[in-house]
């Protein structure tokens, strides 16, 4: 005899899986510490933010992309 709401239980398993960011792409990026006593030296000191900019943000890229493709279960598509 069956017993109706009588089935079999199901095991549900959860597995974690944690993508590898590389190191390089955690790291902070540093900027050089200049003196400012010229307009000149303010000037550099500006560019060297930026460029730390475009490079965190690069990073945050890389990461993201990373990230998406870990929780999509697919190979990396950027590079």
């Amino acid at each position: 005899m069956a017993l109706a709401g009588c089935t079999p239980a199901t095991v549900t398993v959860t597995e974690f899986v944690v993508p590898d960011v590389p190191e390089a792409l955690r790291a902070p990026v540093l900027v050089p510490d200049r003196k400012a006593e010229t307009l000149a030296d303010v000037g550099l000191i500006l560019t060297d933010h930026v460029e730390a900019l475009g490079t965190a943000n690069g990073r945050i890229v890389s990461i993201d992309c990373i990230l998406d493709a870990a929780e999509a279960q697919e190979d990396l598509p950027c590079p």
